[in-house]
């Protein structure tokens, strides 16, 4: 099955999309992201930066996942979120 994105959505070119990945309305994926089969972006939900997301996840309405990191530490240097299977 193909990909199901909504026209509200916001898809990067060069974002990589899986087969059967849902993506909802107003969604928006960065040009770096890949995500890789059966897994469901809902509503204005944020997927940036250098982010990998695997077969089988769900991000949630208004979660904002592959941000610059929080840490105070934190000074600019390359970061990759790798979220696995399920």
């Amino acid at each position: 099955m193909s990909s199901l994105i909504h026209p509200t959505a916001l898809v990067s070119e060069g974002a990589s999309l899986g087969s059967n990945v849902v993506v909802g309305p107003y969604a928006i994926i960065g040009p770096e992201v890949k995500i890789a089969d059966n897994n469901r972006i809902n509503a204005h939900a944020v997927i940036e930066g250098r982010t990998t997301l695997g077969e089988g996840n769900s991000v949630h309405s208004f979660a904002v996942v592959g941000g610059i990191p929080q840490d105070l530490k934190y000074d600019d240097e390359p970061a990759e979120l790798i979220i696995g299977k399920n």
